[in-house]
């Protein structure tokens, strides 16, 4: 009898079974499968079933009166990936398999990319889990003497499928709705468009601040005056007061003060630091270190923790010793002076489901894979990472002195390091001052400095800082009941945020400007144009919060659908009974149709007849060939309104240029500019 094993995708397929022994592989149609010592082990490619499209429930129409739309749902499969399909079914049902392990990714989305499968092709055989954190071959094996019933992972897949119906009621009927009422087609999503709304609101405050400017006055060793001036003269008065008198030190007091090491990254803190440093986009992030953790080389990426579970301790000096490769200097220094594996690293309370990311036992092969630059610069962040949360703090003498130049009262603070610990190994510059005063020393002011300066408006969004604020929503949330009950949620999960900022910029709301992410004209109007409850971050939060109670089974799939189904059925009610409303459109629109009167736009083929292909089907391609050159929307505005145009710079068969004039020809089929006469243009502009 065999155990059938399924994962998440080939790659993982291919360690996992030869982790366990099974080297047979097995070609079955266009697809594979492993076989060999009791195992068979197979995969999907992702989502390979899902909970279909509004058409797939017969919703073939855009109109109101359809919404919401709330379906039985149901499970189909996705168009694609019908071999595989068919292969995972004949293997679930051949009679020598006894059991089922789910090896998918250990998380919501993994749980239900197996369930869904299962599911939709009926099994009812047996179910284990495999839950591991990482691709190694120790952890692998660890994890098959450990496997759990899949019974335990009912409330998790109860989140995903929850999860999958909320977004799908939320996003396909808001979706509808806008696009409808602004004639023009918009994605809403409960966490996309809060996360719109942010972008737009940032954007709108840079651009309706007023600058404004400030003076400072300093003396040579950079120490400032406590009055910032709002004038020149008034910065200038207070330097004439100043300039030549003696300084007295009226307070030098130091205090040892200690930074502690930055915690382990979780996967939104490496995107936010691989975005800051080497300007990696989000999504490129969460690649590369899928990349690395398929590799063997890195642990589970797709985590919220930064910490380590204390049973991990031996395997963290492991890895350690595993890193000689990397710096053996830094290695020996850290063996020497002892691992710092105190509360910072080991926390079991903060260990859900996934701990932090680090490094594996085999990342010694690092410098013997090919890698791309992407995966070189992740993998670099996680070890220099994982290296310096088990080094010493960085402890600095802060000596704060207070100066008075006549009375004029100026402070300084200097920085002196004591133990460099964690910091030894940052690139940044350290700024040593070299200045030690007693208090009550004296010194001569000398020529004092007037610095010029002006107030700066908020920073546009990059996309470190737009995951911090996503991770950490609560901040933005000013009802203080709220704000507690979704501390550390979040809005959106690890492994969704990056998608959610391309899927933004797919459809054209926000856009990348180098590091910063801008919201377009066509964003900020849409998002200007939603009620509160449908761009609230605290509803998203909140609503993250309760999938995360459905995980933990502490509340049930139907408060959050019926919850969700109430809110969208309220805002489609509510912009049923608007009286006025301005589209937020980014059509051009270049006339009437002459067939069925309604508008031509403009679109990335051509022109066409908003009323589509079905009721309509007026068509004048942008590009035509036989006069060779394209259309521009004036042209064929002009077109639609006399009937005739004249068009310049048309090139014959032959490769000549010429003017002609056109008139449109509809044959019922086929929409065609006809060719009237030739047009001199030396005689239209002497006439002129």
């Amino acid at each position: 009898m065999y155990r059938l094993i399924i994962c998440e995708k080939p790659s993982v397929a291919q360690t996992v079974a030869y982790s366990l022994g099974a080297n047979e592989r097995v070609t079955d149609g266009k697809v594979s499968y492993y076989e060999g010592s009791g195992f068979l082990v197979a995969n999907a490619v992702g989502h390979i079933v899902g909970i279909g499209m509004p058409e797939d429930y017969g919703w073939e129409k855009w109109e109101l009166n359809t919404l919401p739309m709330m379906p039985e749902f149901r499970l189909f499969p996705l168009q694609g990936y019908a071999e595989p399909l068919r292969l995972l079914k004949k293997l679930l049902f051949r009679n020598d398999v006894s059991e089922i392990i789910n090896a998918c990714d250990a998380g919501r989305e993994g749980e239900a990319i197996f369930r869904y499968i299962y599911d939709f092709l009926g099994c009812k055989k047996p179910v284990k889990r495999l839950w591991i954190s990482s691709l190694t071959d120790e952890s692998i094996r660890q994890g098959m003497n450990n496997l759990r019933d899949g019974a335990e992972m009912e409330h998790l897949f109860a989140a995903a499928f929850t999860r999958a119906k909320a977004d799908w009621i939320h996003g396909m009927s808001l979706s509808r709705l806008y696009s409808i009422v602004n004639e023009e087609s918009h994605k809403v999503g409960r966490v996309k468009t809060p996360v719109l709304n942010i972008i737009a609101e940032r954007d709108n405050a840079i651009a309706a601040f007023v600058s404004k400017p400030f003076f400072k006055v300093l003396l040579p060793n950079g120490a400032e005056c406590e009055t910032v001036c709002d004038t020149r003269e008034q910065a200038e008065t207070l330097a004439a007061k100043c300039s030549g008198k003696t300084v007295k030190v009226t307070s030098a007091e130091t205090k040892q003060k200690k930074e502690e090491r930055p915690l382990l990254h979780s996967l939104t803190s490496l995107q936010q630091e691989a975005n800051e440093v080497y300007g990696m986009t989000a999504a490129a992030t969460l690649k590369a270190a899928q990349s690395l953790y398929e590799q063997k080389l890195i642990t589970y990426p797709r985590t919220d923790s930064n910490f380590l579970t204390d049973d991990m301790k031996p395997l963290v000096g492991s890895i350690v010793k595993c890193l000689s490769g990397y710096d053996v200097q830094r290695v020996q220094k850290l063996e020497a002076q002892g691992l710092n594996m105190d509360g910072r690293v080991f926390n079991n309370s903060k260990v859900s489901d996934h701990h932090a990311l680090i490094p594996t036992n085999i990342i010694g092969r690092l410098g013997q894979t090919e890698l791309t630059e992407a995966e070189k610069n992740v993998a670099k962040l996680v070890i220099e990472r994982f290296l310096g949360v088990l080094d010493k703090p960085y402890i600095y003498d802060e000596t704060k002195y207070v100066f008075d130049a006549d009375g004029v009262i100026f402070r300084l603070t200097v920085k002196t390091p004591v133990q460099p610990g964690w910091r030894a190994y940052r690139k940044e510059p350290q700024k040593i001052q070299a200045i030690s005063f007693n208090e009550g020393d004296s010194f001569p002011a000398g020529e004092v400095i007037i610095k010029e300066g002006e107030t700066t408006p908020p920073k546009h969004f990059t996309e470190s800082s737009l995951l911090a604020v996503m991770e950490n929503i609560d901040r933005l949330i000013e009802d203080k009941e709220l704000k507690t009950y979704v501390k550390e949620r979040g809005l959106g999960t690890p492994a969704t945020r990056a998608a959610i900022i391309e899927e933004l910029i797919s459809a054209g709301y926000i856009v990348r400007s180098k590091k910063m992410l801008l919201a377009t004209d066509y964003g900020r109007a849409f998002a200007a144009s939603l009620p509160e409850n449908v761009k609230s971050a605290e509803l998203t939060a909140h609503w993250e919060q309760m999938l995360s109670d459905i995980e933990h089974g502490k509340a049930q799939p139907d408060d959050l659908l019926s919850e969700i189904g109430n809110t969208v059925s309220e805002i489609v009610q509510a912009e049923r009974q608007r009286t006025s409303r301005t589209p937020v459109t980014r059509k051009v629109v270049v006339g009437t149709c002459p067939r069925c009167g309604r508008k031509v736009c403009k679109n990335s083929k051509g022109f066409a007849c908003e009323a589509g292909k079905e009721q309509c089907g007026f068509f004048i391609f942008g590009q035509d060939k036989r006069i060779g050159r394209s259309y521009t929307a004036s042209e064929i505005r002009e077109l639609l309104s006399v009937g005739k145009i004249t068009l310049r710079n048309c090139t014959s068969s032959r490769g000549k240029k010429y003017s002609a004039a056109f008139v449109l020809e509809d044959t019922g089929q086929y929409v065609n500019l006809r060719f009237v006469e030739f047009v001199n243009d030396r005689k239209r502009r002497t006439a002129g």
